[in-house]
Formats: C-alpha cells, sequence, structure tokens
C-alpha cells in the first residue's frame, strides 16, 4: 500500500515538472516573438518609439536573425526586414557584409507587390508571384539561415 502511494507521488511529480519545463519552453518562445514584435515596430515606426524601448538597427538584425533562424520569421519577410536594417547608416560595414544575403534577396523580391497592391491582385497573379518567392527563397535558403546564424551570433 505505501509502495502505491509513493509510485504515484512520484508520477505526480515527474507529471508537474514536465509542465513546468514546457511552461518555460513556452514563455522563452513568447518573449522571442515581443522582441521580433518591438524590433518590427521599431523598423515601420522609428518616430513612435520612445527611445528607452527602441532597439537599435544593429540590435533589430540580431533579433530577425534568431526569429528567422526559429522559425518565427519567413525567409522573403526576413530578407525585406533585415535588408532595410542593414541599410541604415549607423550599422557597421561588417555587419552589413554579414548579411548580404539579405540584400541580394529583397533587390531580388523588390519588383513584387506588398500591401494594398498585393490585395489588389488576382488570385493567378498572387500564385505566380508567391511560386516566384518560393524559388527565390529555396535557392537563397542555405546561404540566409548561415547568414542568419553569424548575425544572431556577432551582430
Amino acid at each position: 500500500m505505501m509502495e502505491s502511494v509513493w509510485f504515484w507521488l512520484v508520477l505526480a511529480g515527474v507529471i508537474i515538472l514536465a509542465l513546468a519545463a514546457y511552461a518555460g519552453y513556452l514563455l522563452l518562445a513568447l518573449r522571442r516573438q515581443k522582441q521580433a514584435a518591438a524590433a518590427v515596430v521599431q523598423i515601420q515606426q522609428p518616430e513612435a518609439a520612445p527611445a528607452s524601448q527602441s532597439l537599435d538597427a544593429v540590435e533589430s538584425v540580431k533579433v530577425l536573425a534568431r526569429c528567422f533562424i526559429d522559425g518565427q520569421v519567413g525567409a522573403s519577410e526576413a530578407a525585406l526586414r533585415i535588408a532595410v536594417l542593414l541599410d541604415q547608416p549607423q550599422v557597421p560595414a561588417a555587419v552589413v557584409a554579414q548579411g548580404q544575403v539579405f540584400r541580394d534577396v529583397a533587390a531580388a523580391l523588390a519588383h513584387i507587390p506588398t500591401h494594398q497592391q498585393w490585395r489588389e491582385l488576382s488570385r493567378e497573379q498572387r500564385d505566380q508571384f508567391r511560386a516566384e518567392m518560393d524559388s527565390i527563397e529555396e535557392n537563397s535558403k542555405a546561404q540566409m539561415l548561415e547568414a542568419a546564424q553569424r548575425l544572431g551570433a556577432s551582430a
């Protein structure tokens, strides 16, 4: 009888530890998402972000690179956002050189409509552009991952 109680107590403890570990993992993922969102807001509305809360361009590149590696940001979006950040004057030339593949991919995607223009496209046109984006991403993904690892670690 006593052995049965110990078995259930140990099992309950293991379950509680597993749930706590999973909650920690989710909390970390949420923190990374919030950092990425803050970086995106900084990119889109730099004048609206308070100076104390704003991320500088290099830190934003670092966050977006990690988000790309983690799969939270797609390759095309990462390329477009990181390319904009790399064009900022305060970004060191070494960081720009490390992220050149993102600038190249962004240049290859530059002709693809965005926002309202995207919504105005026919379904066939959007499908054609998606196929083109997929092709560009596939051809550059390995180089983008390598660059993102360098940028995320050293930017």
